[in-house]
């Protein structure tokens, strides 16, 4: 059978699926030429492919299908198939819809997978041919089996027994994420899906549960792209990398000798000086550090376990010191959120001064805590971008709300020290790629 694998686009900004919970974010910051500079150096910096799609392909392929692959931007149109597999976000959901049953009324039977599909399935059904809400991987190539209908999958029992992802049919020597090489291809990696934590705002702790992968297959899986694929750079897709400190270090000792680049994001506070510095000796060259906010009270009303302040800057402070780029990642118009406190968490942002940050706008994601508590603005699952408001919230317009998410990206990003900064880790990132290319 002829089965097609198709992300559809229909934002012209800089689009991320495999983001937020698979629910995908738009990046935004504002109308401002500073800002519109910003939105499109951002959409230089990653464009990496669905780990689910990955695994998909190597299922159906191993059935003996026949798999493409296709990105749906505005007008462009899937080739002649005979299934179509098309993952949902929420994002893209009027588009992924009209997609599906567009393919329907050709004679294609399409399937929807991913997180909106099965935090939304009613959304698709009258669309596509089956919705299947769980993880597609753990029906494998059984889903073009599947009746039509919504189709239960629940989740993979055990990450390790999946084939590796096969990347075979997509465009790998496209696929990047900058801070890891500029020229150089990098693929993502899971070796854990979903979070141990409760944070009420995160669509992680809701669209998978918590499981980890084993060192050793982790290491066999990256020894394996290198050798099909010639990737270098690993983006580990790990909402919570670091929760087992001691498979974390047998982590670090399986990537060594592979002399790859590799990013992931962690928790500040279940990070030292010997995992750090083994991470970093491994190929660790990019951490992502949720900050979130300068308010702990805040936060732990958010039902997070927030990290201490100090454990925070001590972080960033051993990360760059290691030469690792450090990216802080920021929410703004959390419900008890105020404009005194977001100036704060903006201007702690500068004195952590760390390579990159992120600034969302908090979202009622379906299933999280934050959901359930606020009052949505009237506005299609499209618009739901994570960088735009989404509710009513108690003490901010809407207006103010964006004008402080741009306020806090220009603040930082413009700034001479940032561009010390940015050239003091940007100018090895380079040097570092050159000379692997060549060595290659």
């Amino acid at each position: 059978m002829r089965v097609a694998l198709v992300t559809v686009y229909a934002h012209p900004g800089c689009t991320l699926k495999d983001v937020a919970g698979g629910y995908g974010t738009v990046f935004e910051v504002g109308d401002s030429w500073r800002a519109r500079l910003l939105e499109r150096a951002k959409s230089r910096v990653a464009d990496l492919p669905s780990l689910a799609l990955g695994y998909l392909a190597a299922q159906l392929t191993r059935a003996g299908h026949t798999v493409s692959v296709h990105e749906a931007r505005g007008v462009d149109t899937v080739p002649a198939v005979d299934a179509a597999v098309i993952l949902s976000s929420m994002v893209d959901a009027d588009a992924e819809r009209e997609l599906a049953r567009d393919l329907g009324r050709r004679g294609v039977r399409t399937f929807v997978v991913g997180a909106f599909a099965s935090a939304r399935p009613a959304f698709y059904a009258d669309h596509a041919d089956v919705v299947v809400v769980g993880e597609p991987e753990a029906l494998g190539a059984g889903l073009l089996d599947a009746p039509d209908g919504v189709v239960e999958a629940g989740d993979v029992a055990d990450l390790d027994a999946l084939p590796f992802p096969d990347w075979s049919a997509f465009e790998v020597p496209r696929f990047r994420y900058a801070f890891l090489g500029f020229r150089s291809a990098t693929l993502p990696i899971g070796s854990a899906r979903g979070c141990a934590y409760g944070c009420g705002y995160c669509p992680w702790r809701v669209t998978a549960r918590f499981r980890e992968r084993d060192p050793d297959r982790v290491g066999a899986e990256v020894a394996h792209q290198v050798r099909r694929h010639g990737a270098r750079g690993f983006a580990f897709r790990d909402p919570l990398f670091n929760l087992d400190r001691d498979r974390v270090l047998a982590l670090a000792e399986v990537l060594r000798p592979q002399r790859v680049r590799f990013s992931a994001e962690m928790r500040a506070d279940r990070l030292d000086e010997e995992v750090l510095g083994a991470l970093a000796e491994a190929g660790l060259r990019s951490l992502e550090i949720g900050v979130e906010s300068i308010d702990r009270g805040l936060l732990t009303r958010e039902k997070r376990r927030p990290p201490d302040a100090e454990q925070i800057e001590a972080a960033v402070r051993l990360a760059q010191r290691l030469g690792v780029r450090v990216i802080c990642n920021f929410i703004l118009g959390l419900p008890d959120d105020d404009e005194a406190t977001m100036r704060a968490t903006i201007a702690w942002a500068r004195r952590l001064d760390s390579f990159a940050v992120q600034f969302t706008i908090a979202t009622p994601y379906p299933g999280t805590t934050l959901e359930a508590r606020v009052k949505r603005l009237p506005l299609a699952p499209s618009q739901h971008t994570g960088f735009r408001p989404t509710f009513r919230h108690a003490s901010l317009s809407s207006e103010r709300l964006t004008a402080l998410r741009e306020h806090a990206y220009v603040q930082h990003y413009f700034r001479p020290r940032y561009g010390l900064r940015f050239l003091r880790h940007a100018i090895p990132a380079v040097l570092e790629d050159v000379i692997d290319l060549r060595a290659r």
